[in-house]
């Protein structure tokens, strides 16, 4: 990290901080194959500016504001964690539903956060702003690879990640997603012109609103998050909102991570929800990591044949030295409904520290796909075009922290 010093009395001190990772993959399946590179698979690449002031008495504010970054490119943000994807920058026609699901464009600066806090010793915090959702963080704090390529983060991600394409079943079991899926970022009025911060951009990973977190007792913290009210006097109820909680452990070697979320529909009702149990134990040079996400789809969302799907991943961590990290990982997507539409992944993975802030890393992966499965082991991989295909893969690449 990098600090920005006072100017003079006016500006408190500022940290630059960031993470620059990028992948070269080559993927196979079916007698095909794609090679293309991604800067957000193994680990996203971000830059952000932090500052906290002191205030006395054990009060603290502070603001942390964070873009992504595609490096090929040198794009804020990508095609997937836009915060907007409406029409191009150039235009002036309002942000609608129609033109927010038809991704003309990718500004999003800061679209991995932008929020302020304010902290009382003891006590707790609020924060207020577009911040990470609890529950994709806390599973991600338990992923069972050294990346995400091939990790139980993968297959979170797989439940979720096609919401916005509309691919979401498709992929699962080859039902069409209802408009629910795709359009519960809008209103359902007549205008469409209620955009929700909840969810604009990352369906998941991010919200647009509040948290209010616990302060650490005996290793125990707990924090609540809640979107922001409805937007339209065309919603009904709680309209365009979502909430999430999670429950952390630390101590002894151990991290222990629960956590629920949901997004509402235009109706106000729970059009899905996730629900993750994951922990992880560190004894000497080893690791072992594990966690079960099951996803449950509901009111305008739910679909006969596609009530939800379940998420099981193991992994196991050994490190050979301060600079050595060995990894491999075993997972299972499953169709609640149909359990014949099943992905199973595997992976081994190697981390090479050249220096505290700079490393290197590689790996293969392998995901089964069987019944009407259309999956990846690579995260935000180029998608099978077959079901039940196998695709293979492997990737290398470099991370550099600042």
């Amino acid at each position: 990290m990098a600090s920005l010093a006072a100017l003079g009395t006016s500006f408190a001190q500022m940290t630059i901080y960031g993470n620059l990772d990028q992948t070269v993959v080559n993927s196979s399946q079916g007698g095909k194959t794609a090679t293309f590179t991604k800067s957000n698979s193994n680990a996203s690449s971000y830059w952000g500016i932090a500052s906290k002031e002191d205030m006395g008495g054990g009060l603290s504010a502070s603001f942390d504001l964070r873009s992504e970054i595609t490096l090929m490119t040198g794009q804020a943000a990508s095609a997937t964690t836009a915060l907007t994807t409406s029409a191009p920058p150039t235009s002036t026609t309002a942000a609608t539903q129609g033109n927010i699901t038809a991704a003309a464009d990718s500004p999003g600066f800061f679209n991995r956060g932008a929020y302020i806090k304010l902290e009382q010793a003891g006590i707790g915090a609020l924060t207020i702003g577009r911040q990470a959702d609890l529950w994709w963080a806390a599973q991600g704090e338990v992923n069972t690879t050294t990346g995400t390529n091939g990790g139980s983060a993968n297959l979170t991600a797989m439940q979720t990640n096609s919401i916005a394409s509309g691919s979401m079943t498709s992929k699962v079991n080859g039902t069409v997603s209802p408009a629910a899926i795709t359009n519960f970022a809008g209103s359902a009025g007549s205008s469409g012109a209620s955009i929700n911060p909840t969810n604009i951009g990352t369906t998941y990973a991010y919200m647009g609103g509040f948290a209010l977190s616990t302060p650490n007792i005996a290793g125990f913290t707990g924090a609540y998050q809640f979107g922001i009210p409805k937007m339209s006097y065309n919603d009904s109820g709680s309209a365009n909102n979502g909430a999430a909680w999670a429950i952390r452990y630390d101590g002894m070697g151990l991290s222990v991570r629960l956590a629920n979320t949901y997004k509402n529909d235009y109706d106000g009702t729970k059009a899905w929800t996730q629900d993750a149990m994951g922990a992880s134990y560190t004894m000497g040079q080893w690791k072992v990591a594990v966690l079960n996400n099951k996803m449950k789809f509901g009111g305008k969302a739910a679909v006969p044949g596609a009530n939800g799907t379940t998420a099981t991943g193991g992994g196991v961590f050994y490190t050979m030295s301060s600079a050595l990290t060995l990894n491999a990982a075993y997972g299972i997507l499953t169709d609640d409904v149909d359990s014949k539409n099943k992905f199973t992944q595997t992976s081994v993975n190697a981390v090479y520290k050249l220096s505290p802030r700079t490393s290197i890393y590689g790996g293969i992966a392998n995901g089964k796909n069987e019944g009407k499965m259309m999956q990846n082991p690579i995260y935000a991989g180029v998608g099978t075009d077959t079901a039940a295909a196998t695709v293979s893969a492997y990737f290398f690449g470099a991370r550099h922290t600042f």
